[in-house]
C-alpha cells in the first residue's frame, strides 16, 4: 500500500502526512495486515511512483533518477541503482517543501513559500482566485490560460518560476543524471514543465540541469511501485 506522508523505515509508522494528518502516528501496513491476515508493506506514495518510473518506466536503464510527481502535493524521490534513497529519517526527496517563491503563502506543512503553495494542484486554483480568477482546479487554471486569461497566465508563470527554482536547488544538492516528471499538473507541460525549464536555464549559474522526461506509467505508477516494494 502507498501512503501520502513520511514513513519511519524501521517501524512503518507515519511521521507526518501534511495532506492527510489523521494518518500521523499510525502504522497502516500493520493495520492492513491484521485486517487481511497477510503480510503488508507500506511505501510512501512518491517513493513508490519513483521506484516504478526508475525501474520500469521513463527512467528505465538509467542508474541515477530523481522522480517528481506534480499533483495535489508535490512528491519526489531519488533512485540510485534501482533503490530509493530514503535519508536518515525517511523524509528525503520532499521537494514540494523547498522554499521556491518570494511570496509568503502558508503551506500545509506549517512552512511558508513552499513549492507546493504555487504549483500544487489545489493551490493553483487558490493562487488564481487571489488574482481575481474563478474556478478551483488546476485544470480550470490551464483552460483559462489557454483562453488568454491574464490572471491564469500569471498564476502559471509564477508556478513555473517556482518549479524552475526547485529544479536548480535539486541540481545543486543532488545532481541527478535524469529527472522524470509526472502527476496531474504535469499533464499540461507547456504551462508547467517547459516554462519551468526556461526559468531554470535563465537563472542557472554553475548548475548542470539534467534531461527532464515525462513519466511513462501514469496513474498506475504508485501501484507498480508498491508491487515492486512488496516483492523486494
Amino acid at each position: 500500500m502507498t501512503i501520502a506522508g513520511t514513513l519511519d523505515p524501521g517501524t512503518g509508522v507515519v511521521g507526518r502526512s501534511t495532506n492527510l494528518p489523521w494518518l500521523d502516528g499510525t502504522a497502516p501496513a500493520e493495520t492492513l495486515s491484521r485486517a487481511l491476515g497477510i503480510p503488508g508493506v507500506a511505501v510512501q506514495d512518491g517513493e513508490a511512483a519513483a521506484l516504478a518510473e526508475a525501474r520500469v518506466g521513463a527512467g528505465r536503464g538509467a542508474g541515477d533518477v530523481f522522480v517528481i510527481a506534480l499533483g495535489t502535493g508535490i512528491a519526489g524521490a531519488h533512485v540510485v541503482n534501482g533503490a530509493v534513497h530514503r535519508g536518515a529519517h525517511g523524509a528525503a526527496g520532499e521537494i514540494g517543501h523547498l522554499r521556491a517563491t518570494d511570496a509568503d503563502h502558508a503551506c500545509s506543512c506549517g512552512g511558508r513559500g513552499c513549492l507546493e503553495t504555487v504549483i500544487g494542484g489545489s493551490q493553483l486554483g487558490v493562487r488564481w482566485r487571489e488574482r481575481g480568477g474563478e474556478g478551483g482546479t488546476a485544470r480550470d487554471v490551464v483552460a483559462a490560460a489557454g483562453a488568454g486569461d491574464a490572471a491564469a497566465i500569471a498564476t502559471l508563470d509564477a508556478a513555473a518560476r517556482g518549479f524552475g527554482r526547485a529544479l536548480l536547488a535539486l541540481s545543486a544538492l543532488v545532481d541527478p543524471a535524469l529527472v522524470v516528471v509526472g502527476g496531474g499538473v504535469a499533464r499540461s507541460p507547456e504551462w508547467t514543465v517547459e516554462p519551468a525549464l526556461r526559468h531554470a536555464r535563465a537563472e542557472s549559474t554553475f548548475h548542470t540541469l539534467p534531461p527532464v522526461l515525462p513519466a511513462a506509467l501514469g496513474v498506475w505508477a504508485g501501484a507498480h511501485g508498491a508491487a515492486l516494494a512488496a516483492a523486494a
